[in-house]
């Protein structure tokens, strides 16, 4: 067996990718997602009034997504994206745009028939689909990371760059803004300590599953990336902050718009000038100069530099779960932009574009991109990534339709993962580890790789499903208890 050194190794040191060939790799599920809504689509077209006929053909559209999202999603996270990957992909679109062309004829009609019917839904479904494509990209990855299959421009990058792991923390956050209550409502409870103990709440089996994680890392001797986090720190801890603190500023500044820019400026104001940023990077993990007789600020300050990332990147973090909060309610809910899908399309293209040149000016001016830090142009480009995605989402389902009034045209897995995020997420990350202490997978040759990240993925697609199923069926019968 290799050991946490040579693993630890293995993942350190990383100086990333590039911003298109990230694009390239997360755009294997809208593709995917874009030729099953097709095929769907024609399976299902005028089958209103069978719906019993579309639930017998469930698994059948399992098994569609399987092959569709799934398996492109893990090729090109790996050595095969150059050609295979591609050629999938390529492959995928031409197909799916086949298929449109073929149902455009008979499309307007039932696009203006059920027009009422789509504009009184609350859900997005491109939404649901986009937020369980950003947790599917995360679930590959923190698996395929420690096979040699994964392309080691992927992972996380030690100092600056573009890599692929490193937008799973911040695309949580400014996911996790875009459907907040504030996002959906543009404003807050005016009961300010209810909202406050609701989410603190909600933080405790965050807080507990992050204490679970230290115990278990240290205590079984879990191969780490120290730079990532630091020495005790780690993502579950910054999802505890930003919700806490994301609603403390909003009750302080309800009304007071784009003050999240304000805070951009501010963080990065200290990183450069005040030289945070070079702190993060090369400080030492035991403070010097405290007096050894003040114990207790001596552990506190020794803690706060151990885990200098995690503790300071919770800044970034928040400000992307801020910035998802109203770029969430200018894109996605605001009352103009419900009554027309035109205008949510305008505003997510437009703000694409305003982040990426944004993202342009800030490494002209000689701020690279950097997640230890998660400084102004690594949020720009994690806001800038997200929303093309998220745009390319929205194109499928608005190109096709929803043919009848029980499905609509989710893939089942990312619907119900999608339903029971921290469930399955805490699974995938139970899962990542046992297959991790049960082979070597340093020594794991390509194809043998692939195949151990496709059937991990797929038990994760099947433990969602039947989370989802079992947590249904319970609620199904309190409700008939109820009647």
């Amino acid at each position: 067996m290799a050991t946490k050194e040579e693993k630890e190794a293995f993942v350190t040191g990383h100086i990333g990718s590039t911003p298109s060939e990230v694009l390239l790799v997360c755009g294997a599920a809208p593709i995917g997602v874009f030729l099953y809504h097709e095929i769907y689509s024609s399976i299902t077209s005028g089958c209103e009034s069978e719906s019993n006929n579309i639930n017998t053909r469930g698994f059948a559209f399992v098994l569609l997504e399987a092959i569709t999202v799934l398996i492109p999603m893990v090729v090109c996270q790996t050595e095969f994206l150059y050609p295979h990957g591609c050629r999938i992909l390529v492959f995928e679109l031409l197909l799916a745009i086949g298929l449109r062309m073929c149902r455009s004829y008979g499309l307007y009609y039932r696009q203006e028939k059920h027009i009422e019917y789509r504009n009184k839904l609350e859900k997005l479904d491109f939404l649901t689909v986009y937020r369980s494509t950003v947790s599917f990209l995360t679930f590959i990855a923190i698996l395929a990371v420690d096979f040699t299959v994964f392309p080691r421009s992927f992972a996380k990058t030690e100092v600056s760059g573009y890599g692929l792991m490193d937008l799973g923390a911040g695309s949580f956050c400014f996911s996790g803004g875009l459907v907040s209550q504030y996002a959906r409502k543009g404003s807050i409870s005016t009961h300010k300590m209810n909202s406050i103990l609701k989410v603190v709440f909600r933080s405790i089996p965050l807080f507990l599953m992050g204490m679970i994680r230290l115990l278990t890392t240290k205590g079984l001797e879990y191969q780490e990336h120290v730079s990532e986090y630091g020495i005790h720190w780690n993502f579950f801890f910054t999802l505890c902050v930003v919700g806490l603190l994301s609603t403390l500023l909003r009750q302080k500044l309800a009304k007071m718009a784009g003050y999240w820019i304000i805070v951009i400026l501010a963080y990065q104001y200290a990183l450069t000038v005040w030289d945070v940023q070079g702190y993060i990077e090369n400080g030492p993990r035991q403070c010097q100069g405290i007096e050894t007789e003040n114990l207790y600020m001596s552990k506190l300050c020794n803690f706060f530099a151990g885990n200098r990332e995690g503790i300071l990147g919770s800044i970034g973090y928040l400000i992307l779960h801020l910035a998802g909060e109203e770029i969430g309610d200018f894109c996605l809910w605001n009352d103009r932009v419900k009554q027309s899908k035109k205008l949510r399309g305008r505003r997510l293209f437009y703000s694409c574009m305003v982040f990426w040149l944004m993202l342009w000016v800030s490494i002209s001016i000689g701020i690279p991109v950097s997640r230890r830090s998660t400084n102004a142009s690594f949020i720009f480009w994690t806001i800038a990534h997200n929303l093309t995605i998220l745009l390319c989402t929205w194109i499928p389902f608005e190109l096709g339709t929803e043919n009848n009034r029980n499905h609509t045209g989710i893939p089942p897995i990312f619907a119900a993962a999608n339903r029971h995020g921290l469930i399955v997420f805490i699974i995938a990350n139970l899962m990542t580890g046992i297959v991790n202490i049960s082979i070597n997978t340093l020594q794991v040759s390509y194809g043998e790789g692939l195949l151990a990240i496709i059937c991990y993925i797929y038990g994760v697609s099947i433990v969602a499903l039947l989370v989802d199923f079992a947590l249904s069926k319970t609620s199904s019968t309190k409700d008939s208890k109820k009647d």
